[in-house]
């Protein structure tokens, strides 16, 4: 009452200078117990016709406890740490997780017809596994982009970063392309990467500077493959096709420039950013 506030709260003493601000403290705080305490003074509901109305109890919304008073509730609310809503909650996200790996198992097996095959990447050269590495020119990045993927590779990113470089990123980076990260990076001061071979099924070392090189080519024959599939689609205006094609054609004058050094160097760190990716998809691949 110091403060001269006249509108106090009646469950937890707050006050308030305006009956509109003590409104709206009731309506977020306390409509549930407004609600309560209506039906509890309702003339139908009265203790002349409900003699046992004057023992009403408030149950906490949190636990089992009961409370002769809402106040008493509400104050004990404030502090209760038995969420069982929030126990709920959390079960059902355990429960929905499962029910996704469950899902997933059922669909390797599906996929496998359920039987083992020394072809079909569930057994090779003694490596148990249920994934599927597509080794460097073997991938299927095309047919997963959707159509707005394919006009921004070809158009706006263009002028931003080389579309080279942006594929590797969503290589690495979109979970549609696990099965094409064929290449590993865990020290950006070692001349070797780790690649893998479709042959062996291992992941093998290879000299970093000239497979980053082999990897580029077949970026750029993937931007070539898109333009072909995409030239004559009407969100390819003519300037961005005239300036695709020439940067298609001018590519290999490109090798020897500052630029070119640049996007590999970008692409060793995107694949280096993501080793703790792969190094789980190659513990999986072998287990």
């Amino acid at each position: 009452m110091n403060s001269g506030n006249k509108y106090i709260c009646k469950i937890c003493n707050k006050n308030y200078k305006t009956y509109k601000s003590l409104w709206n403290h009731n309506d977020n705080y306390h409509k549930v117990d407004i609600i309560q305490n209506i039906i509890q003074n309702h003339p139908t509901t009265s203790s002349k016709n409900h003699p046992k109305s004057s023992m009403m109890e408030y149950q906490c919304r949190k636990c089992d406890k009961k409370y002769k008073y809402v106040q008493g509730r509400w104050k004990h609310e404030q502090t209760c740490t038995n969420d069982q809503n929030k126990k709920i909650n959390d079960l059902l996200i355990k429960v929905e997780q499962l029910e996704k790996k469950i899902n997933i198992s059922k669909k390797t097996i599906n996929n496998n017809n359920g039987t083992i095959n020394n072809n079909n990447g569930n057994i090779n050269n003694g490596i148990t596994n249920n994934i599927h590495i597509n080794a460097l020119g073997f991938e299927n990045i095309i047919p997963k982009l959707n159509e707005k993927e394919k006009v921004d590779l070809l158009t706006g990113l263009l002028f931003k970063e080389i579309p080279h470089v942006e594929l590797v990123r969503k290589i690495f980076t979109n979970e549609k392309f696990m099965e094409d990260r064929n290449t590993m990076i865990t020290n950006l001061q070692t001349k070797t990467c780790m690649v893998f071979n479709k042959d062996t099924n291992k992941f093998e070392a290879k000299n970093k500077n000239e497979y980053i090189d082999n990897l580029i080519d077949y970026r750029h024959k993937d931007i070539k493959d898109l333009y072909k599939e995409m030239q004559d689609s009407k969100k390819i205006k003519s300037n961005a096709r005239k300036l695709i094609e020439d940067y298609i054609e001018q590519f290999d004058d490109l090798r020897n420039t500052e630029s070119y050094k640049k996007n590999k160097e970008e692409i060793i760190y995107i694949i280096y950013n993501c080793k703790e990716i792969m190094k789980k998809l190659k513990d999986e691949y072998y287990n």
